[in-house]
């Protein structure tokens, strides 16, 4: 389906690029409904108007049948998805093209460009007359209404693409080609004023100063013979210069102004086309030219045979996960994106439409589900430039979640080895953050004024040189304000006409406002309100006008060059007229507008929230923002998904609304901590819970209480004695109410605390407690998430039978959940019973492969936390180098990360190996800073390794102490002892290491693992810490 173009001028026809034409359609009644589905274009058309339409008043037995087999016929021929609906509506899928849509667009190119680059407009308003200068529109179908009005429409088009070609012609020094559209559109209405001051303005810029009189005589004739009139005072003034020979100088043809700014662009293109892409930003004010000037970069791509991808962002959609993007890709058929996707097809089966039929493929963790789907874009959209060279422009990525400019980020990186430029076009104020974010890995091309030269040219081209230094000096050189000065002084008429210059744009797009009338005025007000995108569809529902009413008036606003027509709307020409518009809306009546707005949106919430907000009605507003962000969460957006809650939490609180401020606040506490904002993420996760339990919801405090004890609890220094106070609450809660998943995962968390504590006895009874509430939930995310808590307490112990049985059962789970968060760890603790055996080259081998689902996950602080006991793995086989090479590195993946357990804990594993190695000073300067920062935080696992490698390198009595006091507290289950000194047994040069738990076991020697003290030896490194689990980079 994709690339098809159905022809309505001349015969109606199908097209698709390449090689291979299509089949005919067989059937005259086919070809017929294929007819007036496109001219109806996307609007639906019921089965029984299709009748009447097909068979003229004389149906079939079966008609609505008989339509539905000619669709499947069309389906089968064109392809399936190319004619959407059913029964109580067929219509023609967006992706199909058709010929007068296309026409028309380019007219509106042409109209738009006349004046800043009338060469690229001539071209294009020459297309549209090829294309509709083709013949009759339907021809060979009978004369009835529906083919008359739109043979009526392709008329009128024909005659507005004449008149645009011919001035914009005339405009870029072309006089033959505004000479010969000129003429053609005057051939076919002798009385067209406009056609006739065409073609005079074409034969004088030739010379032809006689032609033009001439033209202008016959005109005067043909109107004095057919309705008793003279012409119109602009025609006879133009005859008045002609008579004067006053001719201006033809303007060139470059676009004015931005020769330098556009070379940059076709530099950067030229080797993206040679395979070297990037990311170009193109930045500046409001109305400078921005979008203007991207435009001329991907006309000339598109003319040299390249695909461009585009897309506008807006600020309503930041909330739907890169939305930019997946409207871009719109148009890649589904069997192309599932061959590009490759692997990632599942991950992007939730995002674009075509991979509806792929099985979505989501992830838990935001973190890991971006990077999928980036990737998973990345590799789309590097497939297609593999095909041909592809350009995708992103226009107003100010407007952009953040998702959307860290997916730039990773195409920015991966276009540097492929033929694809990405372009993104902004505001320079509104969009520093995405400025400075993407700094580092894009090309910048900033716009600015133009100078008094381009103005001068700009203002000679549209008659007024005469006025450029006023225009100049009013304007500042500001794109759009002389743009729009200069045409409101071509609209202006006579004595009667408007001022030369405004005194600023407001006045300017107030005036054509006015010209255009109170019944455009009526839609274009209620559109701002609704944003740059006027849908006829949503504005009549807001005004309670007929859909047809609200596109008539929506098509008038487009003549009046306030409104451009987009692919399925109409857009406002550029921001800043809706901006002017909003602004001079009464209060009253846009309140009213946002009210109703908030009602007919309920499927955007963010949107919904905007309105109900702008409205002053804050708890509408407060449930809107916390679904907007709620959604953000789900798509893994979570940094646009804090601002969302934040203005949640700001509406909740001014209504009073206890129940959403508490949801708001979890909500946020969560993506806070996806972000590593742990502190911040404490403060909501306090919030919450105290909130929600005023407000007497005990889920929603359950919840608020295992947050507040959890990951971002430890990380900001939480006592795990607190931690663990607060998630047993939220346990009672959940056996209360019978919430079987959040039981296990509260008694898994419960299990890994006690491991923190040393307390071993505790953390093999609640381990076991987790995993049976895991399978008595019939979830196996709830059993994993027990088998994960049993698994750290078997794993901290050195039960090795235990926890190899655990793994066997746990390690598929994960692959089966692609749950790479919890598979990083169980992979890493897969490699303790290889230890227990001796197998070095096995357990070097599993945590290697721990580092690797870590990198690949981006979670840093699990990457330092294996590569650090791939280092004490070196210590204990007697390579010093790599084992001070390794902690070296572990430390390293830790700097500028705040984490109260995991940080200190590296760094203290490295200054362990320092001093064994006889560096005593390099020791003390990573242990002490290791020590102090482990201080206060309840885990004694944590404080105990730095604090007893500490004492031995300063022989500080008060360090000794407290690490015998940490060591006396240590309870292991019945059956296991811990036993000091039994570091004698490992392998390689070194000094005895204190404090090593190991289970006894007379049978060891004979499983060939090794002499006990050997075995504890193995085990010793393990224990001193815990289970330190799961901390978000």
């Amino acid at each position: 389906m994709d690339g098809l173009t159905v022809r309505l001028v001349g015969s109606l026809g199908v097209e698709r690029p390449g090689p291979t034409p299509l089949p005919g359609i067989a059937g005259r009644k086919a070809r017929r409904l294929l007819a007036v589905l496109a001219v109806q274009r996307g609007r639906p058309v019921a089965a029984t108007e299709l009748v009447g339409l097909l068979w003229d008043g004389d149906p079939p037995r079966n008609p609505v049948q008989d339509v539905a087999t000619l669709v499947s016929r069309l389906r089968a021929t064109l392809g399936a998805g190319a004619v959407l609906g059913g029964r109580d509506g067929y219509r023609l899928a967006p992706a199909v093209r058709v010929d007068l849509d296309e026409a028309a667009e380019l007219v509106d190119r042409c109209r738009r460009d006349a004046v800043t680059d009338p060469a690229a407009a001539a071209r294009a308003g020459r297309r549209a007359i090829d294309v509709l200068d083709r013949g009759t529109v339907l021809a060979g179908e009978p004369d009835v209404a529906w083919v008359r009005d739109a043979r009526a429409a392709a008329d009128a088009l024909l005659r507005d693409a004449r008149h645009a070609t011919s001035a914009a012609a005339t405009g870029a020094g072309d006089p033959v080609t505004a000479r010969e559209a000129a003429a053609a559109a005057l051939r076919a209405d002798p009385l067209d004023e406009q056609a006739c001051r065409g073609l005079m303005q074409a034969l004088r810029a030739a010379g032809d100063r006689a032609a033009a009189l001439r033209a202008f005589d016959a005109l005067r004739r043909a109107l004095a013979a057919e309705l008793g009139v003279d012409p119109a005072p602009a025609t006879r003034e133009l005859h008045a210069a002609v008579l004067a020979e006053d001719r201006g100088p033809a303007p060139p043809t470059e676009l004015t102004g931005r020769a330098v700014e556009l070379s940059a662009l076709r530099g950067a293109w030229s080797r993206a086309a040679g395979g070297s892409g990037g990311l170009v930003l193109v930045a500046g004010e409001g109305g400078i030219g921005k979008t203007r000037l991207a435009a001329e970069l991907a006309e000339g791509c598109a003319a040299g045979g390249a695909r461009v991808l585009r897309a506008r962002c807006y600020t309503g959609e930041r909330s739907l996960f890169l939305q930019p993007v997946v409207d871009a890709l719109a148009g890649v058929p589904g069997p192309d994106l599932r061959e590009l996707a490759g692997r990632r097809a599942g991950a992007l089966a939730g995002l674009l439409a075509g991979l509806d039929d792929v099985p979505e493929d989501r992830h838990d963790d935001p973190a890991e589900q971006r990077r999928r789907v980036c990737d998973g874009l990345a590799r789309v959209l590097c497939g297609l430039a593999g095909r041909a060279p592809v350009l995708l422009l992103l226009d107003d990525v100010h407007n952009a979640g953040l998702a959307t400019v860290e997916l730039l980020h990773v195409l920015a990186r991966r276009a540097a080895a492929a033929r694809l430029l990405v372009v993104a076009v902004l505001r320079a104020e509104e969009g520093r953050a995405a400025l400075d974010a993407l700094a580092d890995v894009a090309t910048r091309v900033d716009l600015g004024p133009l100078d008094d030269d381009a103005v001068a040219r700009l203002a000679d081209r549209a008659g007024h040189g005469g006025r450029a230094a006023e225009i100049a000096a009013r304007t500042r050189g500001h794109t759009l304000f002389v743009v729009e000065t200069l045409r409101a002084l071509d609209t202006a008429s006579g004595d009667t006409g408007e001022r030369g210059v405004p005194e600023s744009l407001q006045e300017v797009v107030l005036a054509r406002l006015r010209r255009a009338g109170p019944e455009c005025e009526e839609v274009l007000r209620a559109g701002a309100v609704l944003g740059a995108t006027v849908d006829p569809e949503r504005v009549a529902a807001l005004l309670d006008l007929a859909p047809l009413e609200a596109a008539r008036r929506c098509q008038d606003a487009a003549d009046a060059r306030l409104l451009v027509a987009a692919d399925r709307t109409w857009e406002f020409v550029n921001d800043l007229v809706q901006e002017v518009l909003y602004a001079t809306t009464p209060g009253p009546l846009r309140t009213l507008h946002h009210r109703r707005a908030a009602d007919l949106l309920t499927g955007a919430p963010e949107a919904v929230a905007m309105h109900a907000r702008a409205a002053g009605d804050l708890p509408r507003a407060a449930r809107a923002f916390l679904a907007a962000g709620e959604r953000a969460v789900r798509a893994h957006a979570t940094a646009d998904a804090e601002t969302l809650l934040g203005h949640a939490l700001d509406a909740a609180d001014r209504a009073a609304d206890r129940e959403l401020l508490a949801r708001a606040h979890l909500a946020r506490g969560r993506a806070r901590e996806a972000l590593a904002r742990y502190r911040d993420a404490m403060d909501d996760f306090a919030a919450a819970a105290r909130t929600a339990r005023l407000a007497g919801d005990r889920r929603l405090e359950m919840r608020a209480l295992r947050d507040l004890g959890g990951h971002a609890a430890g990380a900001s220094g939480s006592a795990v004695a607190e931690c663990a106070r607060r998630v047993r609450a939220g346990l009672v809660i959940a056996e209360s109410l019978g919430a079987r998943e959040d039981e296990a995962d509260l008694l898994g968390w419960l299990t890994v605390l006690a491991s923190s504590r040393l307390r071993f006895a505790d953390a093999v009874v609640l381990g076991e407690r987790a995993v049976r509430a895991g399978r008595a939930a019939r979830s196996d995310r709830a059993l994993a998430a027990g088998l994960d808590g049993l698994k750290n307490a078997h794993a901290y112990l050195g039960d090795v039978g235990p926890l190899r049985r655990v793994l066997d059962e746990l390690e598929p789970l994960l692959r089966r959940l692609d749950d790479t968060h919890l598979l990083a760890w169980t992979v890493f603790e897969s490699a303790f019973p290889a230890l227990a055996a001796a197998d070095w080259t096995a357990a070097g081998r599993r945590i290697d492969d721990a580092v690797a689902v870590a990198t690949e996950g981006g979670y840093v602080l699990y990457e330092a936390w294996f590569v650090a006991h791939r280092g004490w793995m070196a210590r204990l086989r007697g390579d010093a180098d790599g084992a001070v090479a390794l902690g070296r590195r572990a430390v390293a993946l830790t700097e500028g990360r705040e984490h109260a357990w995991f940080v200190p804990a590296v760094a203290a594993m490295l200054g362990t190996t320092l001093l064994e190695c006889g560096d005593r000073d390099g020791a003390v300067a990573v242990l002490g800073p290791a020590a102090e920062r482990a201080a206060g935080s309840g885990a004694e696992a944590y404080r105990l390794r730095p604090l007893a490698a500490l004492a031995q390198a300063t022989g500080s009595a008060a360090h000794l102490r407290e690490a015998a006091t940490l060591l006396a507290g240590i309870t292991a289950p019945p059956g296991a002892a811990w036993m000091l000194g039994a570091g004698a047994g490992r392998r390689g040069p070194g000094r005895r290491r204190r404090g090593r738990p190991a289970r006894r076991s007379r049978r060891a020697g004979r499983r060939g693992r090794g002499h006990p003290a050997r075995r504890a030896a193995l085990r010793c490194g393990r224990t001193a810490m815990t289970a330190q689990r799961r901390a978000t980079p």
